[in-house]
């Protein structure tokens, strides 16, 4: 109201919220800096993971719309910057190519969970574990009702990083099985 506009006359400069959503998730590929140019290029990829993860975290609705919308400029300049990467980092074509999936998929996957349970967050994420844990049976499920403890009391730290590394050793382990 203070800019004199109505609430419809952003379709002036939209056709609809799939492209106004379009583009707001291509401002948040944006935020995402390129690498070094003389970074190793597994080292560069796992950089743009990270940075990808705390994109999605600052802006926890993009992670759960990424996959829905078709990538603009800047997704686009992503996911070549990402395949440059992979083809550069001397893995055998498949790997490459199962590399960037699996990277993908994590910090996807990865965030999604995050968010979620932190909608839970304080009191709420308490007593939703509570509510969990007064559901168990202590003799069936030991080792669930410890592991929400851990999580409830701090005792753990994010995967996120540790599984991003495991993806690149494997794919490097891999790599170097088959050439012998």
């Amino acid at each position: 109201a203070r800019l004199g506009a109505e609430a419809m006359s952003l379709y002036n400069h939209v056709a609809n919220k799939d492209e106004l959503i379009g583009l707001m998730l291509d401002a948040v590929a944006a935020e995402i800096h390129d690498p070094q140019p003389d970074a190793e290029p597994l080292a560069a990829v796992r950089r743009v993971a990270v940075a990808t993860r705390e994109a999605f975290v600052r802006h926890p609705w993009a992670a759960g719309a990424w996959l829905e919308h078709v990538p603009g400029p800047a997704r686009s300049r992503q996911m070549e910057v990402l395949l440059q990467l992979f083809a550069e980092s001397g893995l055998a074509p498949d790997l490459a190519h199962h590399g960037y999936h699996a990277v993908n998929n994590h910090v996807l996957g990865y965030t999604l969970q995050e968010i979620g349970m932190a909608l839970g967050s304080g009191d709420d994420l308490e007593a939703g574990a509570s509510e969990f844990l007064a559901g168990l049976d202590a003799d069936r499920f030991p080792h669930t009702i410890h592991h929400v403890h851990e999580h409830l009391e701090g005792r753990t730290s994010s995967s996120f990083e540790l599984v991003l590394d495991l993806i690149f050793d494997g794919l490097v382990r891999l790599d170097a099985a088959r050439r012998g």
